[in-house]
């Protein structure tokens, strides 16, 4: 499994939801680790599917952020887009529609990965 480029057209465009594998999921924590990124979003490997998995070890699959608080400024970089750090403006704390709830750096990395599934990259 390996990263798409930059200017692929997936990472450009909302998920439409396919199907995983448990291999695929593997796969993606595999490259996440080898790379030392906090998260990895599916389109990032040329999956169609609303799905992530992160560093801590969740698996997310059609999150939806259902309210958030306390913004911040943080700088972040991508692993599909090698060496570009962008200033975004983060919330620190969130809860999904699910009940989870996430403060400070996995809420800033739950939101990147809910960007990528929109087709939304940190220099857009």
């Amino acid at each position: 499994m390996l990263l798409v480029a930059p200017d692929s057209p997936i990472l450009h465009r909302p998920c439409s939801g396919s199907v995983v594998t448990r291999k695929q999921i593997d796969d993606m924590f595999r490259l996440m680790y080898s790379l030392e990124g906090a998260g990895l979003a599916a389109p990032q490997v040329g999956i169609d599917a609303r799905l992530f998995v992160t560093a801590w070890g969740e698996v997310f699959i059609d999150p939806i952020i259902d309210c958030g608080a306390d913004y911040t400024d943080v700088e972040e970089g991508c692993l599909s887009l090698p060496g570009v750090v962008v200033k975004k403006r983060r919330l620190l704390r969130i809860q999904l529609l699910d009940g989870r709830t996430y403060i400070n750096e996995q809420a800033i990395v739950i939101q990147h990965e809910i960007d990528h599934l929109k087709g939304i990259l940190i220099n857009d």
